[in-house]
């Protein structure tokens, strides 16, 4: 099972290499790119989390002080970023009392919007330059242990050249009992096999001049998530990259379970 899945594995993706920027390069690019932070999300999953209620989940206090959102843009921020603009709906106050004026705030429109929608409509606003390049990140898409990763996706993102670049890991475990079967006769079982396709992580990278695009392709009142809409679009069109990075960096924190996990990763006790 091993093997075969070896061989899909490189089947399904392989790298370029990344070319190192300069540190004046690094300089104009951090100061011409724009964090955006989706945080208008209703997080219902995550109110499974005892003493999260009427608070945005990337507002949620971890039991060392700590939130998600403080540390999605901490890392930024110590790689040279300082334009960061928080796109927010539900629960916006618990976001708002914790960050301060230490970043631009743009509502979602009333109408149903998704992701790209607000986006669109952070463009129309103004919040958001057309002239930036800019970095879509769900603050609750936790990345630990991969200290260059703000840099990693610049350089791949400017060295491709394209409309954009998602980030993913190489892969994920199936989340349940695998089996290689031969003629109706079960040869190998394996736990949880990791399965080498690669998988977008809530993190996608833009390059400037696209407001167009998003007006173009998302209207005001058909939820819609760009990830759905319009990456295939633009994979079509051969404008999408990847870079990638290790499964054991990703922390999705969706749920109870996966706001256990990081807490453990972090070394904190879960206060529940």
């Amino acid at each position: 099972m091993k093997k075969s899945l070896a061989i899909l594995g490189k089947s399904l993706c392989s790298w370029g290499e990344i070319k190192k920027m300069s540190l004046g390069d690094w300089e104009k690019i951090t100061a011409n790119t724009t964090v955006v932070l989706m945080a208008g999300g209703e997080s219902s999953r995550f109110r499974e989390v005892l003493g999260s209620e009427n608070i945005h989940k990337n507002a949620f206090e971890l039991p060392n002080g700590d939130t998600m959102m403080q540390m999605t843009i901490r890392m930024y921020r110590q790689a040279g970023f300082q334009k960061f603009l928080a796109l927010v709906a539900h629960s916006a106050q618990s976001i708002i009392d914790l960050l301060g004026d230490s970043v631009e705030y743009c509502f979602d429109p009333e109408k149903p919007s998704g992701k790209g929608g607000a986006i669109r409509h952070a463009f129309e606003t103004g919040k958001l330059s057309n002239e930036d390049y800019f970095i879509v990140h769900n603050p609750d898409d936790i990345i630990l242990g991969e200290p260059d990763f703000p840099r990693k996706i610049m350089e791949s993102h400017v060295g491709h050249g394209g409309s954009a670049t998602i980030v993913v890991c190489e892969g994920t475990p199936y989340t349940y009992t695998g089996m290689q079967i031969d003629e109706g006769k079960v040869t190998e079982v394996e736990m949880y096999p990791f399965i080498p396709i690669p998988t977008h992580i809530g993190v996608t990278v833009f390059s400037p001049r696209l407001k167009g695009l998003f007006e173009k392709t998302f209207e005001y009142g058909k939820k819609a998530d760009f990830e759905k809409i319009l990456l295939p679009k633009l994979s079509d069109e051969g404008k999408l990259y990847a870079v990638g990075v290790p499964f054991e960096s990703w922390v999705p924190v969706n749920n109870l379970k996966n706001y256990k996990l990081l807490l453990e990763r972090l070394g904190l006790t879960d206060r529940n």
